[in-house]
């Protein structure tokens, strides 16, 4: 888990997201996923849950998304392929769309603040026009381990 982490750090992605506070990314769903399963086997659940809940599909479900490869980041060739923000800061050479003169005016601006606006929802860390990349770095990982359920990230291994 740390590993993912540390892989994706130091990344802002295209878009200015950063992708270490992405719990794909960072590795926090995965290792959430496998912790749940663990606590829900370790009490028995399967024996007492209700029902309704077809505990056999939950647990894979768990367990499916407990074996899911973490995302690497955009610029190391994750997420999407043909991402525009990642090809157009790419092609403007930009490390992202706010570094970008045209920030806020592009032909990508409808998608750009559709996903900064979701990510911002799911409490994920966006760069803004005029943010030092360098002091983002710096003060996010310490903001990050206040918040969960990224924090569990930072617990110490078993």
């Amino acid at each position: 888990m740390r590993e993912a982490f540390e892989n994706v750090a130091g990344q802002v992605g295209g878009c200015g997201i950063w992708c270490g506070s992405c719990a794909v990314g960072n590795g926090a769903i995965l290792e959430i996923a496998r912790r749940f399963e663990e606590v829900l086997d370790a009490h028995g659940v399967r024996h007492w849950a209700p029902p309704e809940l077809d505990y056999s599909a939950f647990s894979l479900g768990l367990v499916t998304i407990g074996e899911i490869a973490a995302c690497v980041g955009c610029r190391k060739g994750g997420g999407r392929d043909d991402c525009p923000l990642r090809v157009c800061s790419v092609a403007r050479g930009v490390g992202d769309c706010t570094e970008c003169a045209d920030f806020g005016l592009c032909r990508n601006d409808e998608l750009l603040q559709h996903m900064r606006d979701g990510a911002r929802k799911a409490r994920l860390f966006v760069r803004d026009p005029g943010d030092d990349a360098g002091d983002l770095m710096k003060s996010w990982p310490e903001q990050l381990k206040a918040t969960w359920p990224s924090s569990l990230l930072f617990l110490e291994e078993r």
